[in-house]
């Protein structure tokens, strides 16, 4: 699983801020107008509530309750997300469409990509979103970032930068995604391409 990670989805979808930010921001559509196959992918787009014991090395600096959001991205509830959403959780809830929550267990964390995976008890009723080709993603594309709650938290963006990032809880990243505007609901939120297909996980 990692391999396919590392070779599907390197970088991670970030916000933007700044002069570059500025110029292309005004180019970003509503989200009303996205995209039908986008419209369709948000039901993949679940929320992940996480508890990390206090005695936790990450407990100070992360927080002992987390919450963001996750992508189905099997049919078995495999869901991938944010690595510090999860990391050292020993208990983890999932928010389907609908609000059928679910208990989960974590799978794994890649230090190198930053991503995190957890597989739901049950199967979701999501359809798994299909895993697009992230390196190619060029500036001034529109995509769209999404977190948990359908149309009313997916934003249009426009990619504003590619370039290096650093994450100082582990992880480097040779080509990270920097979208513009800025999305407020950042952690563990899909970059979704005009396709319908994931490209990103948010990151900050």
């Amino acid at each position: 699983m990692k391999t396919m990670l590392r070779q599907w989805l390197l970088v991670l979808a970030v916000a933007c801020a700044g002069p570059m930010a500025a110029a292309v921001a005004q180019d970003a559509k509503p989200a009303r107008t996205m995209p039908d196959a986008v419209k369709n992918a948000l039901a993949s787009v679940v929320g992940i509530k996480a508890t990390v014991p206090r005695a936790a090395r990450s407990a100070e600096t992360l927080g002992v309750e987390r919450i963001g959001h996750g992508v189905a991205i099997d049919a078995d509830g495999l869901v991938l997300t944010v690595g510090y959403l999860i990391l050292e959780a020993d208990a983890v809830e999932v928010t389907e469409a609908g609000g059928r929550k679910i208990s989960a267990a974590v799978v794994a964390y890649d230090y190198d990509s930053g991503f995190g995976l957890v597989r739901t008890a049950i199967p979701l009723r999501a359809r798994p979103l299909p895993l697009g080709e992230s390196d190619a993603l060029k500036v001034e594309t529109q995509a769209t970032v999404a977190g948990y709650g359908g149309p009313d938290a997916a934003q249009r963006v426009i990619v504003a930068d590619r370039r290096d990032f650093a994450g100082y809880w582990e992880y480097v990243l040779d080509r990270a995604i920097f979208t513009a505007p800025p999305y407020p609901l950042w952690g563990g939120a899909a970059l979704i391409g005009d396709d319908g297909a994931l490209l990103g996980i948010g990151s900050l």
